[in-house]
């Protein structure tokens, strides 16, 4: 029960760092975008582009997207406290904020005062940041802070204190209470972060050293802990943090994989890096745009005859959001449980395309895990293909990819007879389960919600509602409550369910989102 229960917050942990990392794709394309208008090589052929409105256009959306990949460290500390807090969750992100820049200000402060820092010349891992000299703790600093916060909120928000402090009941307790805990752990990171820093370098030399095998195990991990909703924990270190890399870029040294990337492509003549960029997704803008598509035709054509149209609708609408914006999860469970072979297959397919993109140099990574495989393609590869992108591998590659991936899965479809997408023994099963990923549900979205809350045990069992961009997250407090998997999948209309420690993952393609918040409104939670 204790280890179920650890896996559950582990859970709630990725589901809430997802909120961040989620917002650097509009970062990515603005900076890709800005980047390629200022290109010299472009600005030669288009004179247009050199010209006064056109420079300040560019330089803008530059600016622009920025904002987000500056500040990064900051925005995990005022979701994780958003995303944690049972109520009033405006305070809790105010109180996010408030809690980081105390943290900084007075680790810095200290720091100063002991004479570890220098403002006047800062060292490796030491900067400015949002105007205050510090240790730079990155997104570690802020997720420390945002689950301090959270704590402080969840434990306070309703105190009731004595008469004379009464102008502190409530939510106004806890900002104060959020500077006293954020200079505490200021000075504790002050003495034990620049140990961790050392780690981290020594980790990264070591992973670095590892080379092609090392790019295969990340691609082939992150895709096998996707079932389990935990390979945000692979890839998040090391897009945020000196796992992904450090350089010097202006005299700023600059750490983590996604940081380094935006730096290259802010600073003319800067060139990619593969050693930098393999830990950006960039096996994934192969298999997703490549390899993916091709395992849904194999599909497709695997599937009886009778049950092509609706198979072929539900490929189609899984295949466009893998392909554009990097969301593979609804392809990928509509043949995981039903047939894992196939997804062991598609992990070691995975880890491969890493090894590819690193052998040939292929630099066209996005900005985070669901970077858009076809924009930083265009954006970030053939728009700056100056900086070694070398975006053209990807043809090649591209069509080796699809062909492999058609060939693997038909075969391994039709040896073993595999029940995928429309081979189910059940035709009429069979025909329901193929409108699971955001083709045409069985029933009406306002009459779907009140079946999920019912099949899960009732209103009284729900305890939390929350989503990513494909299952809808329910917390539940008896989960033997939960009705046979058959009626989520068969009735109504989901690919699959997971269930996870405290409650139940049900996977819905993109309409996760909006079924979480359907569901809360009705169920009257904030």
């Amino acid at each position: 029960m204790k280890e179920s229960k650890l896996y559950s917050e582990f859970q709630r942990l990725g589901k809430v760092l997802m909120a961040p990392v989620l917002l650097l794709p509009v970062s990515g394309i603005l900076v890709g975008l800005g980047s390629a208008l200022s290109n010299a090589n472009l600005i030669s052929l288009c004179p247009l582009l050199g010209t006064e409105p056109m420079v300040i256009f560019s330089t803008l959306i530059k600016a622009a997207g920025n904002v987000i990949n500056g500040n990064i460290s900051v925005l995990f500390a005022i979701c994780i406290a958003y995303g944690y807090a049972k109520a009033e969750k405006a305070t809790a992100a105010l109180s996010g904020f408030i809690g980081y820049m105390t943290m900084n200000t007075i680790m810095g402060q200290l720091l100063i005062l002991l004479g570890t820092i220098d403002p006047a010349n800062l060292q490796t891992g030491q900067n400015a940041i949002l105007g205050v000299t510090t240790l730079d703790t990155g997104v570690f600093g802020g997720i420390i802070i945002g689950l301090v916060v959270a704590w402080i909120h969840n434990r306070f928000y309703k105190v009731q204190l004595p008469p004379v402090l009464g102008i502190f009941n409530g939510t106004r307790c806890v900002p104060a209470l959020t500077v006293v805990f954020a200079s505490l752990v200021g000075v504790a990171l002050a003495f034990v972060f620049p140990f961790v820093q050392t780690g981290l370098k020594a980790a990264s030399t070591l992973i670095d050293s590892t080379g092609v095998f090392g790019a295969f195990i990340y691609g082939f991990s992150e895709r096998m802990l996707l079932p389990f909703g935990l390979h945000h924990f692979i890839y998040l270190p090391f897009f945020f943090t000196s796992l992904g890399g450090s350089i010097q870029v202006d005299g700023q040294t600059v750490e983590g994989a996604v940081n380094i990337y935006n730096a290259m492509l802010n600073t003319p003549g800067m060139m990619y890096d593969i050693d930098i960029s393999k830990y950006v997704m960039n096996g994934k803008v192969l298999f997703a745009m490549c390899g993916l598509p091709a395992a849904a035709l194999a599909i497709y054509h695997c599937a009886r005859p009778e049950n092509k149209k609706k198979v072929g609708s539900l490929m189609i609408a899984a295949v466009i959001p893998a392909a554009i914006m990097g969301i593979t999860e609804p392809l990928e469970y509509s043949f995981l449980f039903v047939a894992p072979v196939l997804y062991v297959v598609h992990a070691l397919l995975c880890g491969i395309a890493y090894v590819l993109a690193y052998l040939v140099q292929f630099n066209v990574p996005g900005p985070s895990a669901f970077g858009g495989p076809l924009l930083s393609w265009i954006f970030n590869g053939i728009m700056n293909a100056d900086k070694g992108s070398n975006w053209f591998w990807l043809i090649p590659l591209g069509i080796a990819y699809f062909g492999i991936y058609y060939v693997l899965f038909r075969a391994f479809i039709k040896k073993f007879d595999l029940k995928t997408p429309g081979r189910e023994d059940d035709d009429t099963q069979a025909a329901d389960d193929t409108s699971a990923i955001d083709s045409k549900a069985p029933v009406q979205v306002s009459e779907l919600i009140p079946q999920i809350v019912e099949a899960v045990g009732g209103a009284d069992n729900i305890s939390g509602v929350n989503a990513c961009f494909t299952r809808l997250r329910l917390s539940l407090k008896d989960t033997a409550l939960v009705k046979d998997d058959s009626v989520f999948t068969k009735d109504l209309g989901a690919s699959a369910i997971v269930h996870v420690g405290g409650g139940v993952q049900i996977v819905y393609g993109n309409k996760a989102s909006v079924y979480k918040v359907e569901m809360r409104e009705y169920l009257g939670m904030e």
